[in-house]
Order: structure tokens, then C-alpha cells, then sequence
């Protein structure tokens, strides 16, 4: 079973996201902090990591933890799913164009809220059976 860690402080969303991934056969872990994200990674040794960008500490922390995973030898391989509602909030018109391997290194970036069908779909693409 593929394992799925989702990475939001929003535990409502975690448990929505977690529900839905659950429902597809994943199996779903959870952190609710990016603080020391590369060891938690490490630690829990997903298949696929679904990263909010805003976190109390820093509303762009997400995006720094990106790069740090891609940087690492063990957790750069992992495909990383940006969901977020950045663009909501400080209306700055982020989208999957904008992924790139020094500033977005991300498999893929959706926004909040996000309809399960399409979640589904983008982890299945990232993870096939």
C-alpha cells in the first residue's frame, strides 16, 4: 500500500485530505508542523507528500521545505503535491506553470480547496499501482 503524508497545521483539512486518500487505498500519515520537515520525512518515508504552503510560523514555509526536500539525497526523489490557498489569501496567481527545479520544485501545485475526484486523479498519476 502506497503511503501518502500529508504536511498542513489545518487538521480539518488533514482529516478531509486524509478521508479522501483513505477511500483510494492509500495509506495516510500526518504532520502538522514543516518545522524539522526533512527528518520528519525521513522518518515517516512516504511515497508522496501533500504540503500546505502557510503555516503559523511562516506563510511560506512550505515553499522553503520544497526546496529542502529536493535537495536531499534520500527525500529529493519523493514527488511533492503544493496544495495551498496562497493565492486566495495574498491573491499572488501561483499555478502549476510556475513549477520549477530552483524556486518550485514540486511534482505538482492545486489550490485549495480541491475536489477530491481531481486529488485523487494527481496522486494516482504521481503514485501508479
Amino acid at each position: 500500500m502506497k503511503k501518502v503524508l500529508i504536511i498542513d497545521d489545518d487538521k480539518d483539512m488533514v482529516e478531509s485530505l486524509g478521508m479522501i486518500l483513505k477511500a483510494h487505498g492509500y495509506e495516510v500519515q500526518a504532520l502538522y508542523s514543516a518545522a524539522d520537515g526533512v527528518r520528519k520525512v525521513k522518518a515517516a518515508k512516504p511515497d508522496l507528500i501533500l504540503l500546505d504552503v502557510m503555516f503559523p510560523e511562516n506563510p511560506s514555509e512550505g515553499f522553503d521545505l520544497a526546496r529542502e526536500l529536493r535537495k536531499d539525497k534520500v527525500t529529493g526523489r519523493i514527488p511533492v503535491i503544493i496544495l495551498s490557498a496562497i493565492n486566495e489569501r495574498f491573491k499572488l496567481g501561483f499555478s502549476d506553470k510556475d513549477r520549477d527545479e530552483a524556486w518550485l520544485p514540486v511534482a505538482r501545485f492545486a489550490e485549495k480547496p480541491i475536489e477530491p475526484a481531481k486529488l485523487a486523479q494527481m496522486v494516482k498519476e504521481l503514485l501508479p499501482a
